[in-house]
C-alpha cells in the first residue's frame, strides 16, 4: 500500500522526536538493525531480553521503525547519552538521592 502525504509526514515528525535524522523517511534502508533500550519482559515480569541487546535483520520501513521505537526497539545502542526515555529514566533511577539539605546554589553568593 502506498503512503500518503500526510502519512509521510506524520511518521516524519514521530520519528525525529526519537532522534532519527529527518530523510529516514526518504531513504529507509532495506534492513535495520535496532537496540533494546527497555527490557523485553514476559507477562510474569521476568526479563526476557535485556537493554542494549541488537536484533539484526529489521525491515528499514519508516512505519515499522515508528511502531518498534514505541516499544523501546531505536537504531543505536543505549548509552549515557541517550535522550530517549527509556534512557533517562533508567539514569534517574541509579542517580544518588540528594541528603535532603537544600542549598541556594552556586547562584547565590554568601558574604560573610
Amino acid at each position: 500500500m502506498a503512503m500518503t502525504t500526510k502519512d509521510r509526514l506524520v511518521i516524519r515528525a514521530e520519528l525525529e522526536r526519537q532522534g532519527y535524522s529527518t530523510d529516514y523517511v526518504d531513504k529507509a534502508p532495506p534492513k535495520i538493525t535496532l537496540y533494546r533500550h527497555k527490557a523485553q519482559l514476559n507477562p510474569q515480569g521476568g526479563v526476557v531480553s535485556e537493554v542494549g541487546t541488537a536484533v539484526p535483520g529489521l525491515p528499514g520501513q519508516p512505519s515499522y521503525v515508528r511502531d518498534k521505537a514505541r516499544q523501546g526497539l531505536l537504531a543505536w545502542p543505549p548509552s549515557d547519552t541517550c535522550t530517549c526515555r527509556w534512557c533517562a529514566e533508567r539514569r534517574a533511577e541509579t542517580e544518588p538521592k540528594g541528603t535532603g539539605k537544600r542549598t541556594m546554589g552556586p547562584h547565590f553568593k554568601v558574604e560573610s
